[in-house]
């Protein structure tokens, strides 16, 4: 199958948007960046509140945007129901940050090619003020769009949550039983590739891949989350199983230039997803953290943010969260997500 989409109207592109998110978009910002004629990353921030300086908020969005390698130009969507402070006709919503967008995105050399405006109601092109000539189009017309139908067709599935939380479904020894087991591991040297009970987590990990585990084996994948230098070595191994401690170390802060192992990424995300339904709650963040750091791999932050922001929910002081969290805030993107060539291939991804 062509692996391409053709985006040739309007209603296409924004089909297409909450695809490349994998969710419907509330009162954000989304951007999507162009290189020529060709989409390529897709972007997505909150409505900024009013105590936010729109030159600092459109210098962040422009600070995301340059790190699309390549990018030339990008196109700008605004989701929200809220009226335009201007009260005159064809005035817009948060018309002083998109001009500031603007503005600091032409500075760094990418040009603001259009925009649209999405509510409940429909949607209009951004910046066109005359009312006359741009009304609302009812949102059926972005449903019954081409690229929406191709997107569907092909298997995406746009979720109204951000991040899918299974329900605890094991049994009432789950808890003690994946606390047992983890407090069997020793003291290990994060570098100690060799230790048997890395090598025999690592085993397990790799083997559950494609499968979904009974409780007893749920319990030891779990367990071996629960110690720190193992789990960082089975993150590492979902992206690329490297012997190597320079690289592994470049794995773990997104600086690896190499193409991850995207089918294993996508075996290790169903994997566990399903082995949530056997987490108790102060057993879940790891997993959570692990889902996050692998979409932020895949260039999808605003899926890893919701993830990790569940993680820190079941536990507001776990420092792995918080350091994934700090990273998403700081803008950080992984080698990997820059390049076509190393980047997740499909063609509804993106940030």
């Amino acid at each position: 199958m062509n692996d391409h989409i053709t985006v040739s109207t309007a209603a296409d592109m924004l089909a297409y948007f909450p695809h490349s998110l994998g969710f419907e978009p509330r009162e954000s910002f989304g951007f999507i960046s162009l290189q020529g004629a060709k989409v390529n990353a897709s972007l997505r921030m909150d409505i900024p509140d009013e105590s936010v300086n729109p030159t600092d908020y459109a210098q962040t969005v422009t600070h995301y945007l340059l790190s699309d390698e390549g990018a030339t130009g990008f196109l700008m969507l605004v989701y929200t129901n809220e009226p335009a402070a201007d009260p005159a006709p064809g005035a817009k919503p948060y018309s002083d940050y998109a001009k500031a967008i603007s503005t600091e995105a032409e500075k760094a050399g990418l040009s603001l090619r259009g925009g649209w405006l999405i509510t409940d109601a429909g949607w209009t092109t951004y910046f066109c003020e005359d009312p006359a000539c741009c009304r609302m189009q009812p949102l059926s017309s972005i449903r019954d769009s081409a690229v929406n139908a191709e997107l569907v067709y092909r298997g995406s599935v746009k979720r109204a949550d951000r991040a899918t939380v299974p329900a605890f479904t094991g049994s009432e020894s789950t808890h003690a039983d994946i606390w047992e087991t983890a407090a069997r591991y020793p003291m290990i040297d994060g570098l100690d590739f060799d230790h048997p009970d890395m090598r025999e987590a690592r085993r397990a990990w790799h083997e559950a891949l494609g499968t979904t585990p009974e409780e007893p084996e749920a319990v030891e994948l779990l367990a071996a989350l629960q110690c720190k230098p193992i789990r960082d070595r089975i993150f590492a191994d979902a992206i690329c199983p490297t012997e190597d401690p320079t690289t592994y170390m470049q794995v773990m802060i997104g600086r690896f230039e190499g193409r991850p192992d995207w089918s294993r990424v996508e075996a290790t995300e169903d994997l566990l997803m399903h082995l949530l339904t056997f987490a108790p709650s102060d057993t879940r963040t790891p997993v959570f953290c692990f889902l996050g750091w692998l979409r932020w791999y895949k260039g999808q932050s605003s899926l890893a943010a919701a993830y990790i922001a569940q993680g820190l929910e079941e536990d507001p002081t776990h420092r792995l969260a918080l350091l994934l969290m700090q990273l998403l805030k700081l803008g950080t993107v992984p080698e990997a997500a820059k390049k076509p060539s190393t980047s997740y291939p499909a063609s509804f991804n993106r940030r």
